[in-house]
């Protein structure tokens, strides 16, 4: 027998979420519905009066998007590997994606206009102009890749190391495959590229650097703050956390104007962690990553060889002083 209180709960489906998580489902649907219209809604500027020149418009677009597919193939297969080797779900590849693509980007659009403008009011124009994106781009950018990724875990209820890992690389993916849109676009429908050099730029600004960018920043963001809040720890989390700041910062200065060898300098120390925190977590659900202090694992292995070079029946040779017996 159900009692009349558990009835209602039984039979409503959206009874066993609370006030707060429809809250926060409400705001991200908002964000998520506006993120097509901010992402796609500017593709008609310019000023193009003739047909002719108008299909030449949109012909290079459609042609510098579809060379995106150039990174985003081998970014999904690889995925798609990690995701069957660590249990995690294909809906939650696709809804990580697809936030990343639609929910940060037009609002870091904002973000950094704001935050340019009040750098001009603290700092000189050459300054600004020079090291503003260095300082701008990375806090404000990792910060709303970031909370996307907590939105989507909180609200599918999912807080494995695998998802945060899958989630911020799908995340940080939809993020920069929005920014390189956004940045051809610019190009194109401001008049100042044409198909002779919108396709070189193309794979020269934006496809070059997309080995290492958003998508491996993200997923390290995503475990850092795995480690520091879930897993409590606070030092490898905060050194994991530093990595993608810091290159992030730098692929914004005028360093990465210096050459390929630096490109690929920038390009190793994400790499290296990355694949560091992605090989533990995805084969071994992240325990060397999470497991406790050095000190600690040395006296578990001492134990353990202890242990095994003691014989069942045998008796240790400094056993510990036992308590009287009484009669």
């Amino acid at each position: 027998m159900t009692s009349r209180s558990e009835a209602p709960l039984s039979r409503n489906p959206f009874g066993y979420h609370s006030r707060r998580w429809w809250m926060g489902l409400t705001v991200y649907l908002f964000l998520f519905l506006v993120g097509p219209f901010a992402t796609f809604g500017n593709m008609d500027r310019g000023t193009i009066h003739h047909a002719s020149q108008l299909a030449a418009h949109y012909q290079t677009m459609l042609l510098c998007f579809s060379l995106l597919l150039i990174y985003l193939v081998p970014f999904f297969l690889f995925v798609r590997y990690t995701r069957m080797r660590a249990g995690v779900p294909r809906w939650l590849v696709v809804l990580a994606f697809a936030s990343g693509l639609f929910v940060p980007s037009w609002i870091a659009g904002e973000l950094n206009d704001a935050a340019d403008a009040l750098l001009r009011l603290l700092a000189s124009k050459s300054f600004v102009s020079t090291w503003g994106d260095a300082i701008e781009a990375p806090l404000v950018e990792e910060t709303l890749k970031l909370l996307t990724v907590v939105a989507v875990l909180s609200l599918v209820g999912r807080r494995d190391g695998r998802d945060w890992l899958v989630g911020g690389m799908c995340v940080g993916m939809g993020f920069q495959f929005s920014e390189d849109l956004g940045y051809i676009e610019d190009q194109i429908v401001a008049g100042h590229h044409g198909f002779e050099t919108a396709v070189p730029v193309t794979l020269d600004d934006r496809i070059s650097g997309a080995l290492v960018s958003h998508w491996t920043y993200t997923a390290l963001v995503a475990v850092a703050i795995w480690l520091l809040f879930c897993q409590r720890r606070r030092v490898r989390g905060f050194l994991l956390l530093l990595v993608p700041l810091l290159s992030h910062a730098a692929w914004d200065t005028p360093l990465s104007d210096a050459g390929a060898l630096f490109e690929a300098f920038f390009c190793l120390i994400v790499a290296v962690p990355f694949l560091y925190a992605w090989g533990d977590i995805t084969f071994d659900g992240g325990r060397r990553l999470s497991a406790a202090r050095t000190k600690q694992r040395k006296r578990r292995k001492a134990q353990g060889a202890h242990a095994e070079h003691t014989a069942p029946g045998e008796k240790d040779a400094n056993p510990a002083p036992q308590p009287p017996q009484g009669l």
